[in-house]
């Protein structure tokens, strides 16, 4: 009997996540992104159910990211750059995707509650443009993330203690020679479902850095899982999209003064905060653009 190998998960974060690099004249910024697909719901009298039509591919980061911050003030970057891959010479090289500053105001779509960290910039075009314009370049596209795998629509369980991963760019920190990011893994510490401090967020311990915002965090990969009290078991290596890691959260305490100096002092928990996935249909759907 021939033997069934699994399909390497590894293959699909190539297509998922992205380097993205953003700035002024003045200053320059890094951070984490990935690619998400609205897809069409399933039509059993079109080839029997098994093709489905994108209806739009967005990159998704964070708001801090995309609209970062000077003097406290949200700033658009007069650049804004994003990155698919391809094989040149047997080496994996970046494709970059340069917005200009009115490029990305018109594709990027904001939650209307302007506290939440995640924004949605389409981008199916711009990919679709590069692609079909080269036909004999070797782009390398990976998994496909979409509402499919959100949980809602996963039978994979979720609780608080499961296992995640967070694909990521910390620090501008990957492996350079095959342009692939920096997974960490760790759990969920914070209930599941529930809106940690009023927030659509939860808490994961996994401790990572600067330039990790945008992350993707999912479960952690698995053939096996036991769904409806059966064990069962999938050729594909299956996961649920969990959300977009965002950064520490950190506590403040209050200042207290010595001698002319004020001092104050923040509190960390080796966590990291991470929105929930549903926001991200939110905004997709009902997203407002910037004025």
């Amino acid at each position: 009997m021939e033997e069934t190998k699994n399909i390497s998960f590894d293959k699909d974060l190539y297509g998922l996540t992205t380097l993205i690099e953003c700035g002024t004249a003045q200053f320059k910024s890094q951070g984490s992104g990935f690619y998400y697909n609205e897809m069409s719901p399933k039509d059993p009298n079109v080839n029997g159910g098994q093709w489905r039509k994108i209806e739009g591919t967005y990159l998704i980061t964070n708001r801090h990211v995309a609209l970062p911050k000077v003097n406290e003030c949200e700033i658009l970057s007069e650049y804004f750059v994003f990155n698919l891959r391809e094989i040149i010479n047997n080496k994996v090289e970046w494709v970059p995707i340069t917005l200009n500053k009115e490029q990305l105001k018109q594709r990027l779509l904001l939650h209307h509650n302007d506290s939440i960290d995640v924004v949605a910039i389409k981008v199916d075009d711009l990919i679709i443009d590069i692609i079909s314009s080269n036909p004999n370049r070797k782009f390398i596209i990976g998994g496909s993330l979409s509402n499919d795998n959100l949980p809602l629509n996963s039978p994979l369980t979720i609780d608080v203690t499961s296992d995640i991963i967070v694909a990521s760019y910390p620090r501008g920190f990957y492996d350079i020679a095959n342009k692939f990011p920096i997974v960490k893994s760790g759990i969920i510490s914070s209930g599941w479902g529930l809106h940690f401090n009023n927030m659509p967020v939860f808490l994961i311990d996994a401790q990572l850095f600067p330039g990790s915002s945008g992350g993707l965090v999912i479960s952690k990969p698995t053939n096996v899982a036991m769904i409806d009290g059966k064990l069962m078991h999938s050729k594909e290596k299956q996961f649920v999209f969990l959300g977009v890691y965002s950064g520490e959260p950190v506590q403040q305490c209050a200042p207290f003064d010595i001698g002319d100096m004020t001092i104050i002092r923040k509190n960390s928990y080796g966590l990291g905060t991470v929105w929930y996935s549903n926001l991200i249909p939110e905004i997709i759907t009902n997203g407002l653009h910037l004025k």
